[in-house]
């Protein structure tokens, strides 16, 4: 295979939707579509490679080649940060078959990676067959590609359903993709959607659809600014909150802890720029209205995920230690109907149309939103001098609130647990902002305690939360005080406490 410049190397901007299979018609029929152009039909097949340990997959590159019925394209995609999921760069090159050509990935994503081992070890992994149906839309001034591609994702034996719309901005600004999904949202349920037909492939690779994921590694670079350090952090918090809605709508309770998760990291990104984000009137409606809908998610999650730990805390080992107690097992019988109805509660959030608009809008704010269009000293200055002065901020709060941790009361205590938290997801957040040796030495000291102060006061603030649920069982005779153990509180005051020692003798990375 001889050498070649790659044909395109280029800026993809796309926004994918995913929808129910079935229901494409109903999208092909939509009155937006009249005025488009005759849609061009045509049946793609896809082979990704990567190795068998996944080295290209890790590095977040997809290799692919493509048949499109008239010949076959390499593709090489990567996206600028692990959370990234609207613009991605592409090279593309015509190739004479479905065999991969690697003297063309100079000068792209992959070409770094191509060591003799990798080069040596690139095999088809799975492979993707759909029928894809294209129009040429104009919106907002606008001129955007719509794709409706309807097959499956095949690895192995297994297969997973492929029924996605894709919006890919050819010319005009970017807020016209959200236009146009709200527009076909009004009447047609759309999801949000993150994960890449490769994505989904390695997930099937891994065992099945659906994945839990869990907080990526997010990139802020000292030559950023600060809207582009505050849209690198969201994406990725983003990008948690939607990679788990499907797994929490099969009711997967570690789906549901990592979308909370997600949510509390997109609220602390919030905290961390709030002065940025509030500049004009306009600017600080928005703000507030997304704060009233992370806050109407969260709340719509919180029962569950409290009763979950109340089960993994009390209940489960009250069963383990008490087998054939019939008043335990109605205590529990009662209980599973309680956590039922929270998950029932859960998924119906989750698959309602206020959930799939309130992430479109959430991508919407962090993508087009007035505050990247005010006009103030923070806007575009470099993120290195915000950050300090923010890191700087929570260590002197966790500080102030940590010397005297054994005398808070429960409350307080939560309040530090939370501040705790924010310097935590903080410290991730400007890992790579602070580069070298002995920062990153104080850095992992730092989040090592920070970390185990976080999970002493949680656990502290569980036993509150067991006491309130407890509380509200008082009637059931197995529960009355059963579970609570005296001196638990103790060992995690203890916990917290040498944590706080640690965390308060280390210099502050920052300044090193």
């Amino acid at each position: 295979m001889g050498a070649g410049k790659q044909e395109q190397d280029a800026k993809e901007i796309e926004l994918k939707l995913a929808f129910d299979p079935g229901i494409a018609q109903r999208i092909l029929s939509h009155q937006i579509l009249a005025d488009a152009t005759a849609p061009a039909t045509c049946e793609l097949i896809s082979i990704y490679y990567d190795t068998t340990d996944g080295v290209l997959h890790k590095a977040g590159v997809f290799l692919r080649v493509r048949s499109t019925g008239d010949g076959y394209v390499q593709t090489i995609k990567a996206a600028q940060s692990e959370g990234e999921f609207l613009e991605r760069h592409e090279w593309e090159k015509p190739v004479s078959t479905h065999l991969i050509d690697l003297d063309a990935a100079e000068g792209t994503a992959l070409a770094p990676l191509l060591t003799p081992g990798v080069r040596e070890g690139l095999q088809p992994r799975f492979h993707t067959r759909f029928r894809r149906k294209t129009y040429l839309v104009h919106h907002d001034g606008a001129e955007i590609e719509l794709a409706v591609d309807e097959g499956e994702v095949t690895a192995g034996v297994t297969a997973a359903p492929i029924s996605e719309l894709e919006l890919e901005l050819k010319a005009g600004d970017k807020s016209a993709l959200f236009s146009l999904a709200r527009t076909l949202a009004e009447t047609i349920p759309l999801s949000f959607a993150v994960k890449t037909k490769a994505e989904r492939g390695f997930e099937l690779l891994d065992g099945g659809d659906h994945a839990v994921e869990r907080a990526g590694v997010v990139t802020v670079t000292p030559e950023m600014t600060n809207v582009e350090a505050f849209r690198t952090i969201t994406r990725s918090c983003l990008r948690q909150i939607v990679a788990n809605a499907p797994a929490v709508r099969d009711g997967c309770p570690e789906a549901v802890h990592q979308m909370r998760v997600g949510l509390r990291r997109l609220r602390a990104a919030i905290g961390l720029f709030g002065k940025m984000l509030t500049g004009q009137t306009d600017a600080c409606i928005e703000e507030r209205a997304i704060k009233d809908k992370l806050r109407w998610i969260t709340q719509e999650l919180a029962p569950a995920r409290e009763l979950d730990v109340f089960a993994a805390d009390v209940l489960d080992p009250l069963r383990a230690a008490h087998p054939d107690d019939p008043e335990v097992a109605t205590a529990y019988r009662d209980f599973k109907e309680r956590h039922a109805t929270a998950y029932a509660r859960v998924i119906d959030a989750v698959g309602s149309d206020h959930f799939r608009g309130v992430l479109l809008d959430l991508a919407a704010w962090t993508e087009t939103g007035r505050w990247a269009e005010e006009d103030n000293k923070l806007t575009h200055a470099r993120v290195r001098p915000h950050a300090k002065k923010e890191l700087s901020r929570l260590r002197r709060r966790v500080k102030k609130w940590g010397r005297h941790l054994r005398d808070l009361s429960a409350d307080k205590r939560h309040r530090l647990r939370i501040r705790a938290k924010r310097l935590r997801y903080a410290t991730e957040f400007f890992a790579a902002t602070f580069p070298g040796k002995k920062n990153a030495k104080r850095r992992k000291t730092s989040l090592e305690a920070l970390e185990t102060i976080q999970d002493a006061l949680g656990s502290l603030n569980d036993i509150v939360t067991r006491h309130e649920l407890l509380a509200a069982e008082e009637e059931d005779t197995a529960l009355r005080g059963r579970g609570i153990d005296s001196s638990e509180e103790e060992k995690w005051l203890n916990e917290a406490e040498r944590a706080y020692t640690r965390f308060a003798k280390v210099e502050a990375f920052w300044k090193a």
